[in-house]
């Protein structure tokens, strides 16, 4: 599965990718930082992706970020005030935890809010199961150029066995 995704990645030039880990997302993080296709820009805060998807991007790169739910809503200043501000496309992953599929009893805020607030700034997420990643994350890749802003992919489950 994440030969399929990372093949997709090449074929559609989205060779940049960095990322905060999440224990949803470490399989495909890994699988980024293993194979020599692609750059992957390892970030202590999600705010650091945004800094380095949107300076990607500003040069023509075409970049995936990856990180968790919660991440998100910690870089909320950061997104607006840069990737809003400029325009920047690139594609955003997101763990999206806290929803029936996760077991960990601490993350069921983190799915609401992160419901809560993209659904209030009008951002575009789509939902996508692993099986579908190699086919979504191109699609939101063009629509994402196509209008000139991020646009996000939630997971709601871990990597099937």
């Amino acid at each position: 599965m994440i030969d399929n995704i990372l093949n997709a990645l090449e074929a559609n030039n989205i060779t940049i990718s960095t990322g905060v880990p999440d224990g949803w997302i470490v399989p495909l993080i890994k699988g980024l930082s293993e194979d020599k296709r692609f750059d992957y820009i390892a970030a202590a805060r999600e705010e650091e992706c945004y800094g380095i998807a949107s300076g990607a991007a500003m040069s023509g790169k075409r970049t995936l970020v990856l990180m968790q739910n919660s991440g998100f809503l910690n870089s909320i200043g950061a997104y607006t005030t840069l990737c809003q501000k400029y325009q920047t496309p690139f594609v955003v992953l997101i763990a999206h935890r806290g929803g029936i599929n996760d077991s960990n009893s601490y993350d069921p805020n983190k799915h609401r809010s992160f419901e809560a607030v993209t659904h209030g700034m009008n951002l575009f997420v789509h939902p996508s199961s692993w099986e579908d990643l190699h086919i979504n994350i191109p699609k939101a890749m063009a629509r994402s150029e196509g209008a000139g802003e991020p646009a996000f992919i939630t997971l709601t489950e871990a990597m099937p066995k």
